[in-house]
């Protein structure tokens, strides 16, 4: 692995992670800027993906918990150059970690079409139906983070 994700804890690599996201979303798919950058980001969690070496940031995403038990992961993007090289995998694996360890049970997002099956290998089940956001084709998926077993004690 040439990167390494974490969550973002200075404005600087908040700026660097927003500049991914304008270059996925508005840039190569055509969002308005307006819509991209929101309200939520204020309130998220938001982590990166840097090359190790360099420190460049490749890639992003964002939690928002919605309640005591459910998160909502967005804004998911990996630059081009580094797409199908594990970034985006990793970036989830370290957001679901996260989100374990603060004991939510559940995760949901909103998935472009044509990013279904990602998802679904990381066991994620789409449902309902298609739905516009930013004019791109999303569903709604979600996955049950399971918990450990608490042990009980017989006495």
């Amino acid at each position: 692995m040439d990167y390494e994700v974490i969550c973002v804890e200075t404005s600087d690599l908040l700026r660097e992670a927003f500049a991914v996201r304008l270059e996925v979303f508005v840039k190569e798919q055509g969002v308005p800027e307006e819509e991209e950058l929101d309200v939520y980001d204020a309130e998220a969690v938001h982590f990166i993906a840097k090359e190790r070496g360099s420190n460049k940031v490749i890639g992003t995403a964002r939690l928002i918990q919605k309640s005591p038990e459910i998160g909502k992961i967005g804004r998911v993007a990996v630059l081009p150059d580094h797409r199908g090289r594990g970034v985006g995998t990793q970036i989830m694996q370290v957001i679901e970690s996260f989100a374990h360890e603060r004991n939510l049970r559940y995760l949901e997002l909103d998935a472009q079409l044509q990013a279904i099956p990602f998802y679904e290998r990381l066991g994620y089940t789409a449902s309902g139906d298609i739905f516009l956001d930013a004019g791109i084709q999303h569903r709604k998926m979600t996955k049950t983070l399971h918990r450990a077993e608490k042990e009980t004690s017989t006495t």
